[in-house]
C-alpha cells in the first residue's frame, strides 16, 4: 500500500480525489490566491494576514480570529506533480495530519471557499494565512 493510499484510508469516508479538471480548477486557484516564489513556496512576506503555528490549537484559533465562519471543506495539494488533489474537511485532515503530510516532501491544505491556507514545509515549519 503506498503512502497516498494510507493517507486516503485514514481519511476515511470523507474524502474524494479530484478529477484532472478539477485539479487544474483548484491549482488555478491556489496560484491565483497566493503568491509564489520560484522555488515553490508561498512568499510569506507578500501575505498580510499570516502566523507561524506548531499546533492544531493554534492554527483553528488562527482561523477563528480572523474568518467569521470559516469553511471546514479544504484541499490537500502535495508538491509531488503527479500526485492527485483530494478534497477532504479540515478537521479530520488535522486529525491525521502525519499520514496526510507523509505522502510527499511539502503539503499545502487550502480553502478557496474561505480564503485560507496552511503550508507544511518538509523542515518542519507551518505557516497560516489568508489571501
Amino acid at each position: 500500500m503506498s503512502l497516498l493510499d494510507e493517507c486516503i484510508e485514514a481519511l476515511g469516508e470523507n474524502v474524494h480525489i479530484l478529477s484532472e479538471t478539477d485539479r487544474e480548477k483548484v491549482i488555478r486557484d491556489f496560484e491565483s490566491s497566493f503568491p509564489f516564489t520560484e522555488w515553490g513556496r508561498i512568499e510569506w512576506e507578500n501575505v498580510t494576514y499570516h502566523a507561524d503555528v506548531s499546533t492544531v490549537d493554534e492554527i483553528i484559533s488562527f482561523l477563528n480570529q480572523n474568518i467569521d465562519e470559516y469553511s471546514n471543506v479544504i484541499y490537500v495539494i502535495w508538491d509531488e506533480g503527479t500526485l492527485p488533489i483530494i478534497q477532504s474537511d479540515l478537521d479530520k485532515v488535522l486529525e491525521v495530519i502525519d499520514d496526510v503530510t507523509a505522502v510527499s516532501f511539502d503539503t499545502w491544505i487550502f480553502s478557496p471557499y474561505s480564503g485560507y491556507v496552511i503550508e507544511i514545509f518538509h523542515d518542519g515549519e507551518v505557516k497560516i494565512g489568508l489571501k
